[in-house]
């Protein structure tokens, strides 16, 4: 069941409200408020997975209520509801980043749309979280990298109105992964907000690759502890020329056994392992800094840039020259709907 809260001043307004959402089938009221105030208390307590607030209300009106709900990290749409479709309230709630704002009287018909246009989109959610999971559970490293496009797509298919939608849905996404599988994303190259320069189809291929690449690892230390410090001295020596052989005098482990548990947990050996970061990393480097092959090459750890370069061709199916002049491309696309916006 998804839990509605109704903050409204009127006692005949929340009950009406209320019988009209419960007659939406999957859907309950799980509070009712008559302030501001306690609006936003009962959305901190109870976390309602939508909202509604009426604009007028006694010692905290409707959209400071939907600010303050919002400030405090609460991804719940919220629906302000006034008695008058005046602009100004409305351009101040489009502002504060709420679902929609509603004109009384609203009518069964109203309320209706709002709780099936939310039930939509989350069966959408629900469809490409279970996507993202079965690329995990299916235990290929290989398979989810290449994948990534196509779950980027997923997430991108629905509509939305500015990037941070896009950025706040996918934190929602990640956080449930992490729920799923028990870990955390620790600070490393992706873990920062969508840059300026960042179009943000890259910003999500950076993100969930890293969400992925850590419940990967998290899996595999899970059955194989000793795996966790091949991975730390992997994310240690990025610039070193380093391959199977230095992984397992580090480890401890002999060439044979560190190869089958590599395979066993993420279904690559341990080189492609290390050359798939290798390639994501080199994809950050040329979407946030104008960085040359060779210099490119060399923070990774390859001596020669022809090599590197025949590796990130294999590995990501187009040359360095061709994926550098798509991201210029999606610069000047991002540039350019942020000026006519």
């Amino acid at each position: 069941m998804f839990k509605v809260l109704i903050a409204d001043d009127e006692y005949l307004m929340r009950e009406a409200l209320k019988r009209m959402v419960e007659m939406v089938d999957g859907f309950e009221v799980c509070a009712t408020a008559n302030t501001g105030q306690e609006a936003v208390d009962q959305a901190a307590a109870l976390s309602p997975d939508i909202i509604f607030i009426d604009v007028v209300m006694p010692d905290l009106g409707g959209i400071e209520a939907a600010k303050r709900i919002k400030d405090s990290g609460n991804r719940a749409p919220i629906y302000l509801i006034s008695a008058y479709n005046e602009f100004q309230f409305a351009k101040e709630a489009i502002y504060i980043g709420v679902a929609e704002y509603l004109t009384k009287p609203l009518g069964y018909t109203d309320v209706k749309r709002v709780l099936e246009t939310y039930r939509g989109l989350n069966t959408k959610r629900d469809e490409t979280f279970e996507s993202i999971c079965r690329c995990v559970d299916a235990q290929h490293y290989g398979d989810m990298y290449y994948r990534l496009p196509d779950l980027i797509a997923d997430i991108r298919e629905e509509s939305w109105d500015s990037p941070e939608e896009i950025v706040e849905y996918y934190y929602d996404i990640e956080s449930r992964l992490f729920e799923r599988y028990a870990c955390s994303l620790e600070t490393n190259y992706v873990n920062r907000p969508a840059g300026k320069m960042l179009p943000i189809v890259r910003w999500l291929e950076f993100r969930l690759y890293a969400t992925l690449d850590l419940i990967y690892r998290h899996n595999a230390v899970a059955q194989y502890p000793v795996m966790a410090r091949s991975f730390a001295y992997i994310d240690q020596h990025t610039g070193d020329n380093i391959g199977l052989r230095e992984v397992r005098d580090d480890s401890g482990l002999s060439q044979g056994y560190l190869s089958r548990i590599f395979k066993k947990t993420l279904g690559i050996s341990v080189m492609s392992y290390i050359h798939l970061c290798r390639m994501m990393q080199a994809k950050w480097y040329f979407c946030t800094e104008d960085a040359n092959v060779t210099d490119v090459a060399y923070q990774l750890g390859y001596n020669e840039s022809s090599y590197f370069s025949k590796l990130f061709k294999k590995y990501e199916h187009t040359t360095i020259s061709q994926y550098k002049k798509m991201i210029k491309q999606e610069r000047r696309e991002k540039h350019q709907d942020e000026t006519n916006s």
